[in-house]
């Protein structure tokens, strides 16, 4: 083969099979057209991770050689502690600075899309390598096994950026989900490594399981891919969510802001909808401790809670935890990842609300959003949101903290800790 045929085959034959590959992981988003823009780029940013990929993986070669020299053991070593977690790492930081701060990652089902595009972006470029120093027909071998690796190998830690983004902005929540994923990867890339060497150097049958575990890891993540694709928050529209509330004329359970199915008397919407956080017993207006189990309904953080204005979810045993921390000027809230405030629930719309800083509060201001926004239970367009006031997007709810230091909340624990033992 001449120098300028191989200069032009080798580039066709690194791209040919990554660029099915990215086909496929691409065209598997059903509700939404692909991000071609981005995605060309995070194959971009994939494809020059490759370089300090070649850097580093050399400078950690050259260690583990001087150690324990020039053999089979110090091989794998470098597999396992160098190759796999070097490369999960650099792909990952391509789309982390990149497609996961865009506005286009916006369901779970695109962390599998654009870590497999990153992925197949490195791949192609190390195909070029590899094919450059070895036979053309190897192609094959790496097209079946090496490439779609790479991009299964990076769905779990682009599996955990998706639940991450879901997660309270929080590092202390965010980070170890992120990194239970990429030492995942990191596992099954040194792992594939480790056995590609077995299988070359040992006996067929590493080659027989290398196949089977490709296979199995397939179908796992293709099976993600279908879940993911059926709970798309693009699939339909938000999902309506009546409110439920007894008549009371007959006690028949009905519709609020509906006629009762059996008297025919209008149900109104409850004026008040703050609920106890231990019993979850609705109460009446003004009232500060629970009519049923007398637990104090506005609860003081039983943890360390940021000092900046947040909103908490409470448990059915009254335990308070942060669902978001409000750290910027404007939060958007909604039901896909693209928003500041991800809730996943199906009352939620896609883009809910929008939660504005003025002067020293949060205004809260609904985006016609299908099963409204609340505040104490009274529907709002917009409001200024108020310590400890109860804030409902369409059925998920949550408690509003202000920017209040903590002797300030023991003063009030204290004096509702007065108020009821003088009741």
């Amino acid at each position: 083969m001449t120098a300028l045929s191989q200069l032009i085959l080798v580039p066709l034959l690194s791209l040919l099979p990554c660029v099915l590959w990215l086909w496929y992981f691409s065209s598997r988003t059903l509700y939404k057209r692909p991000a071609v823009g981005v995605l060309g780029m995070t194959f971009f940013f994939g494809a020059l991770a490759t370089f300090p990929a070649l850097i580093l993986n050399l400078i950690g070669q050259s260690l583990f050689i001087d150690l324990f020299g020039r053999n089979q053991f110090s091989h794998i070593l470098v597999l396992c502690f160098v190759v796999g977690p070097i490369e999960e790492l650099l792909k990952l930081l391509a789309v982390f600075f990149y497609a996961y701060r865009r506005k286009e990652f916006d369901e779970p089902l695109d962390g599998v899309i654009f870590s497999a595009t990153a992925a197949l972006g490195f791949a192609a470029v190390e195909n070029v390598v590899y094919l450059a120093q070895n036979d053309e027909r190897l192609v094959l071998l790496r097209g079946t096994l090496s490439n779609p690796g790479h991009a299964l190998f990076s769905a779990m830690w682009g599996l955990s950026l998706s639940k991450a983004k879901a997660s309270p902005n929080m590092a202390s929540r965010r980070a170890p989900i992120v990194a239970r994923g990429f030492l995942l990867a990191s596992l099954l890339h040194s792992l594939f490594d480790v056995m590609l060497v077995a299988a070359k150097d040992l006996t067929i049958v590493f080659f027989v399981i290398l196949i089977a575990v490709m296979v199995w890891l397939f179908f796992w993540v293709r099976s993600r891919i279908k879940f993911h694709s059926e709970t798309s928050p693009h699939r339909e529209g938000t999902l309506y969510m009546p409110l439920r509330r007894y008549c009371q004329e007959c006690g028949f359970k009905g519709t609020a802001g509906m006629r009762c199915a059996k008297c025919g008397a209008f149900i109104p919407e409850p004026e008040e909808l703050e609920l106890c956080s231990v019993c979850s017993t609705a109460q009446r207006p003004g009232a500060k401790f629970c009519s049923r189990c007398g637990a104090n309904i506005k609860l003081p953080a039983k943890e360390n809670l940021d000092t900046r204005p947040h909103f908490v979810s409470i448990s059915p045993t009254g335990e308070e935890r942060i669902a978001y921390i409000l750290n910027e000027t404007e939060v958007s809230v909604g039901r896909t990842l693209n928003n500041g405030f991800v809730i996943e629930h199906p009352s939620v719309s896609k883009h809910h609300a929008r939660l504005v800083a003025e002067e020293d509060d949060y205004a809260l201001y609904d985006l016609e959003s299908s099963n409204g926004t609340f505040v104490n239970g009274k529907r709002v367009k917009e409001t200024r949101l108020e310590d400890g006031c109860e804030v409902r997007f369409g059925r998920a709810h949550f408690v509003y903290r202000a920017q209040v230091g903590a002797e300030a909340r023991n003063l009030e624990s204290w004096r509702n800790l007065e108020e009821a033992q003088n009741e």
